[in-house]
């Protein structure tokens, strides 16, 4: 191996790398992210490792969000180690990069099968080569082991991840898991965050909660429908997650498209892809509120100690508080057996509720949990035929008496059952999230989990103000002409106010197509239809989107897996889905190195004009007195923090010519290159670096007089 030059900065030196990415079941233990170091192949206890740099830029185009991290870590200890750099992601995000850098040249993984990728990647380490891998095991939590990392060397990777943006209450969240470097022992010397937002609408608002009014925050209007956020500091470890939240200008239910037309470099095939959202009104004020039948079944077995039953209780308090007198109501209960309030749904007035507030105060915890004998005696429940019904199903546990598999379970909701919606409310870790999630998909509801320090009554009121709102039964969109197939969900639920109904699918030829949107609203019919463009040339639109319908598919044949078994047709179909959209899954890995014949490499000037960053030589040079540092960066990075540092051959700083924010464009900064912290810099090689979103390119000073 070659030396590196003096001047190249960032402690940058020979290092190898080898990477493991496994995501880990217990996420919570490692929510805030941890980085240390021990000697290969001991049992001795890890060190901690500082992290010296964290970049990220993030793309958000309505709810579709692709966060790229580029993060650097220096091993300055004088022996050899493995590193351990432990993260989470996001619910829901999709990793679909991962790349390292290695003697100043960047090696992009690519999936192949997971065995196959761990074989290679120990083969390699143990003859101290330099591979990268990178495997996926649940809960998205990461694990990176890197080694052999030299003493006194520069470690840096990159990943890249997709994902939908969740949709609540009218509003849009984007969170970027900043914690994730806490634990470092050093602060960061930079952390930057460079986001990009741009609808389809109108910002009606976004707001940045977690870091409102600080001065490492900056918000620029772009237009009506393009904003840039840039967060960034120095010498500083973060001890908050950045949360950003916005809301979109929409009028009445809202239904948006994004599309992507696969280039033949993307080896997706030619037909293209869409994802389609539909979105209900925030304003319910000219609808009329339809008359409920609302079931409350609550859980009183013997787990729910005492702390838990109270909440319980005050929660179905709060139930009974937000009644109104087209309602009617019951309220069961169950544990080994089942009680109900009333033999069947009653009018909420005075003596009733002075009754159910008696029956639920009187309440006590004991027994096994029941859903068999609960579920019967809700289902049997009358519903009267103008009523919307509501059945509220809150559980701390599984199933542990009585019926408890979960496909029989399931079973019990059959058609005679239909419209009876179900919204389960899971409470703590002990609830089976699958069956609770099927129930409500299964019957038009949806399901809400809550950890045992959350206010039930909160979630309650939430729940019960959402799920009782005008809904759109019946959905159907009807896509016209376009020639569509593959789509997921193909048979779409209920649109209830507060959530969104997603629907995934591809198309052969692009173009302006009608689209249909039928169902019935308030007892209503509905219909509206919209002219929507499917592009149709290659490279237009959002690859994301091919990614998302890539996963929607695969979680479709995970699911055909838990219920008829691991067969070796639904597992190679799963390997070639996530070969083909580079995506990771349980039985895929992203692996690379040096020697890997399917690595892709390139250099940092390589990447950043990729992107349209230029870092032009600096003219004149050699430099008697002064030059002019040029530099252009495209309007895709938006008005960004730029820093521009010299230093000199021994790696000291010598001068800060520029740190702030600037419009994209071109730009030019002299250098009085005679002084340098007030002192005569001598002739000799200097070495100028500029920092731009996540990106550091460099170019080689002379001075001569």
């Amino acid at each position: 191996m070659n030396s590196q030059s003096p001047i190249i900065m960032y402690r940058l030196r020979l290092f190898t790398v080898a990477a493991v990415l496994v995501l880990l079941a217990a996420a919570d233990t490692f929510a805030a992210g941890a980085l240390f170091v021990r000697r290969i192949g001991s049992s001795h206890q890890h060190q901690l490792l500082s992290i010296d740099s964290y970049d990220a830029t993030v793309e958000i185009r309505d709810q579709v969000a692709t966060t790229h991290i580029d993060q650097r870590f220096y091993n300055s200890l004088n022996r050899t180690v493995e590193a351990t750099f432990v993260f989470p992601l996001p619910e829901g995000a999709m990793i679909s990069h991962m790349a390292y850098w290695f003697n100043g040249q960047k090696y992009t993984a690519t999936v192949k099968e997971r065995q196959e990728a761990q074989n290679t990647y120990n083969s390699k380490i143990r003859r101290y080569m330099d591979p990268a891998l990178l495997q996926y095991l649940g809960d998205n939590v990461f694990k990176l082991n890197i080694a052999p990392i030299f003493g006194a060397s520069e470690v840096r990777f990159e990943i890249t991840y997709s994902e939908l943006l969740p949709y609540e209450n009218g509003s849009v969240d984007y969170n970027f898991l900043l914690k994730t470097t806490e634990l470092s022992p050093e602060p960061l010397e930079r952390i930057s965050l460079s986001i990009n937002a741009q609808t389809s609408r109108t910002f009606k608002s976004l707001t940045v909660p977690s870091h409102e009014g600080g001065s490492d925050l900056n918000i620029d209007q772009v237009s009506d429908s393009e904003i840039n956020i840039v967060y960034g500091d120095e010498n500083i470890i973060p001890d908050r997650d950045l949360h950003l939240r916005f809301q979109t200008e929409r009028n009445g239910i809202d239904m948006n498209v994004q599309h992507y037309a696969p280039l033949a470099a993307d080896n997706f095939g030619t037909d293209r892809f869409f994802a389609a959202w539909i979105t209900p009104p925030d304003d319910l004020a000219d609808l009329a509120p339809m008359p409920r039948d609302v079931i409350f079944t609550a859980d009183i077995s013997s787990s729910m100690d005492d702390q838990r039953l109270e909440a319980l209780k005050q929660s179905m308090h709060v139930f009974l508080d937000l009644l109104t007198p087209i309602d009617r109501f019951n309220i069961i209960v169950f544990s080994t057996d089942v009680r109900a309030f009333a033999e069947g749904t009653v009018a909420p007035d005075a003596g009733t509720l002075e009754a159910a507030r008696l029956f639920v105060d009187r309440l006590g915890a004991r027994g096994f949990t029941n859903y068999e004998a609960a579920l019967e005696l809700v289902l049997a429940q009358p519903i009267r035929p103008e009523a919307d019904p509501m059945i509220m199903f809150f559980t701390d546990g599984a199933p542990t008496w009585g019926e408890t598999d979960a496909t029989a379970l399931m079973a019990m909701f059959t058609e005679e059952h239909t419209g009876k919606r179900v919204f389960p409310i899971g409470l703590g870790d002990e609830v089976n999230e699958a069956l609770l999630n099927n129930i409500a998909a299964a019957t038009g509801g949806f399901a809400r989990f809550i950890d045992s320090a959350s206010d039930i009554s909160d979630v309650v009121t939430n729940l019960f103000s959402r799920a009782s709102a005008p809904v759109l039964r019946d959905l159907n969109l009807d896509l016209g002409e376009l020639p569509a197939y593959d789509i997921y969900a193909e048979e779409l639920p209920d649109l209830v106010w507060g959530s969104q109904v997603i629907q995934f699918g591809r198309y052969t030829r692009g173009g302006d197509y009608d689209l249909t949107l039928s169902g019935d609203l308030s007892n209503q019919p509905f219909n509206m239809s919209q002219t929507v463009n499917f592009g149709d040339e290659a490279g237009s639109g959002n690859i994301a989107v091919a990614r998302l319908w890539a996963r929607e598919k695969i979680n479709a044949l995970l699911a055909d897996i838990d219920e008829f078994g691991e067969h070796e047709e639904l597992v190679d179909a799963i390997i070639e889905l996530s070969i083909r959209f580079n995506i990771l899954t349980k039985y895929t890995a992203l692996y690379a190195d040096p020697d890997d014949d399917d690595k892709t490499t390139s250099t940092p000037e390589e990447e950043a004009a990729r992107v349209g960053l230029y870092f032009h030589p600096a003219v004149p040079n050699p430099i008697a007195s002064s030059t002019n540092i040029e530099f252009e960066f495209s309007p895709d990075f938006g008005t960004r923090r730029v820093k521009i540092s010299v230093y000199d051959a021994a790696g000291a700083l010598v001068a800060v010519l520029h740190d702030g924010m600037l419009p994209p464009g071109k730009h030019s900064i002299r250098w009085d290159a005679l002084a340098g912290d007030g002192r005569q810099l001598a002739n000799g090689v200097y070495y100028c670096k500029l920092e731009l979103g996540g990106y550091v390119l460099g170019q080689t000073l002379v001075i001569q007089r």
